[in-house]
C-alpha cells in the first residue's frame, strides 16, 4: 500500500471521531495530569492527520507493507480485548489508526513524550547526529511481562536501557 493510500484510510477511519471528548478531558480541572496530556496528544495527532498532505512524489509515496498494517491492527485488537473490552468502537478505531499513523508514517512514540507512566518512568527524546531518538523507560519491562499482546513492538521508542551514557 502506498503511504498516501494509507493516510486516506487513516483519515477515513478517524474523521468522524468526536474529538470534543478529548478537548473536554484536556480542560477538565479534575482530570489527572497524565489524562490531560494524553488528551492533548490525541488532539494534536488528530489535527496533524487531518491536515497532512501526502503528494505523489518523494518519501511520502513509499510502499508500506500491508502485513505490517494488519499486524498492528491485530495487536491493538488483542490489546483492547485484554485491557479495555468496554471501550467503544469509535474510540478503539481512533486509537488503532492513530497508532498506525504514529508507527508507520510519523515515526513517533505511541505515548506523549514526558508522560508519567508510573513511578516517574516516561518517554523521552534526545537529539543524536541531527536525528530525534525516542526512548521509553518501560518498553523493556513490558516485553518481559507481555502475554497476549505487546503493542510496544510497533513503537519507535528504544528501551531506555539502550541509551548511551545512561546515568
Amino acid at each position: 500500500m502506498k503511504a498516501r493510500d494509507l493516510m486516506e484510510e487513516i483519515r477515513e477511519n478517524i474523521k468522524d471521531y468526536d474529538i470534543e471528548i478529548f478537548e473536554k478531558k484536556a480542560r477538565d480541572e479534575n482530570a489527572d495530569a497524565a489524562s490531560k496530556q494524553r488528551a492533548k496528544f490525541h488532539i494534536q495527532n488528530y489535527n496533524e492527520i487531518m491536515a497532512l498532505n501526502i503528494d505523489e512524489e518523494g518519501d511520502s509515496n513509499i510502499e508500506i507493507d500491508d502485513g505490517l498494517i494488519n499486524d498492528i491492527k491485530d495487536e491493538l485488537f488483542r490489546f483492547f480485548e485484554g485491557c479495555s473490552p468496554e471501550s467503544e468502537e469509535p474510540f478503539k478505531r481512533f486509537i488503532t489508526y492513530s497508532c498506525i499513523y504514529l508507527s508507520v508514517i510519523a515515526k513517533r512514540p505511541l505515548h506523549p513524550v514526558g508522560i508519567d507512566m508510573h513511578n516517574g518512568k516516561t518517554v523521552f527524546a534526545e537529539e543524536k547526529d541531527g536525528e530525534t531518538v525516542y526512548y521509553c523507560d518501560i518498553k523493556e519491562e513490558q516485553s518481559k511481562i507481555a502475554k497476549d499482546y505487546y503493542t510496544c513492538q510497533y513503537c519507535v521508542c528504544k528501551p531506555s536501557e539502550l541509551k548511551e551514557n545512561k546515568i
